[in-house]
């Protein structure tokens, strides 16, 4: 026999961390100036605002999974967990992101961004409260998944793309600086 886990408190520290990680990557992506913002900090890569959209897209995908109705999951809702976690949080591997939310334009705007952000974030809350974690779904990216290991996701590909945005952010005022020579 399956043991389900989805206690209550473990939903109340999921979602704790939740809004922790968002907010950190929203303090961060709006600390770049929106010259920082669309500036590419080296080759092949993307700039904060790039970084910004796709976590965004990703975000908008997610609450679209969590607002299908699933099948209910016959293994343990967290398995998969350590497996995403592993995945997201090796820094030392570069992932491809499925086409679907990749960035789409080379320049934005900062506020019309952040503000897409800021409304993505506050949606994925709002649904994923409602969600039944139980569930599974066949997902484009994952196949089988749960509703508790997607939201554990959006958790790990928040903070992979924190560490990315500390390292842009860093890479751009390290040549804003040389640029300009010190004072």
């Amino acid at each position: 026999m399956v043991i389900m886990r989805a206690d209550p408190t473990d939903i109340f520290a999921l979602f704790a961390n939740f809004n922790e990680t968002t907010s950190e990557f929203l303090q961060l992506a709006t600390s770049f100036s929106e010259e920082e913002l669309n500036m590419v900090p080296y080759k092949n890569s993307w700039t904060g605002a790039q970084i910004v959209e796709h976590v965004t897209r990703s975000n908008i995908t997610i609450i679209q999974s969590m607002q299908i109705d699933g099948n209910k999951s016959t293994r343990e809702l967290d398995e998969r967990v350590p497996e995403l976690k592993e995945t997201f949080l090796d820094f030392n591997i570069k992932l491809n992101s499925p086409d679907f939310i990749l960035p789409t334009q080379t320049t934005y705007q900062k506020e019309p961004l952040m503000k897409d952000l800021e409304k993505s974030i506050r949606r994925l809350r709002e649904v994923s409260e409602k969600a039944d974690f139980s569930e599974a779904l066949n997902h484009p990216a994952f196949g089988e998944i749960t509703k508790l290991e997607i939201f554990h996701f959006v958790l790990y590909h928040t903070q992979r793309h924190i560490h990315q945005l500390t390292k842009v952010i860093g890479a751009i005022r390290n040549k804003k600086s040389s640029r300009f020579g010190s004072f």
